[in-house]
């Protein structure tokens, strides 16, 4: 390596300029690494950073150590029998949803015959998809002599004492009209 090459070495590695550097490579007698440690006793070179290194495995960044692996392994299996519970939790309310809405029906009567018997879950879809006209097809159906009541598997007592509320306010309201 010629004196111009070890002057832009010099340079590169010190930071310095093409002067400095050149100055003290002639000082060091063309010794590269003289030279660097001349530049950074006058401070015109940063001197390199301590470093040290270490076998034990808790300075390493990358081992980790067994008790450390053994509560992470903890938490990933906390975490992943969280997570069975809750869908285990979820697909046993969807059961218990089915099983409702298919072992319940509306029965609408008419001057007291059945008219019709729709399980839960066809009434629950014609007012998901169309509430807005069942409703209206609802109240104006009491008027007419239309009852409606629950009846199934489950306890449907306080619905069916709505439905009977709701059935004798139209009759009421039907009664006030004809007497007008």
């Amino acid at each position: 390596m010629d004196n111009f090459e070890k002057v832009e070495k010099l340079v590169e590695k010190a930071g310095v300029s093409y002067e400095d550097a050149k100055a003290a490579l002639e000082k060091a007698e063309g010794d590269l690494l003289d030279a660097m440690i001349l530049l950074e006793k006058e401070g015109k070179a940063e001197a390199p950073k301590q470093s040290s290194y270490s076998t034990k495995y808790e300075q390493q960044a990358q081992y980790v150590s067994v008790e450390q692996q053994v509560e992470n392994d903890r938490k990933s299996y906390d975490k992943e029998e969280q997570r069975r519970e809750r869908k285990e939790k979820f697909r046993s309310g969807v059961a218990k949803i089915k099983d409702f809405v298919t072992s319940n029906f509306l029965l609408i009567k008419r001057n007291g015959d059945l008219v019709a018997k729709l399980p839960l879950w066809a009434v629950i879809l014609i007012f998901v998809i169309a509430w807005h006209i069942s409703i209206i097809a609802v109240i104006v159906s009491l008027f007419f002599g239309v009852s409606y009541s629950f009846k199934g598997e489950a306890d449907m007592t306080t619905a069916n004492n709505v439905m009977g509320k709701a059935t004798s306010a139209a009759e009421k309201v039907k009664e006030e009209y004809n007497k007008l």
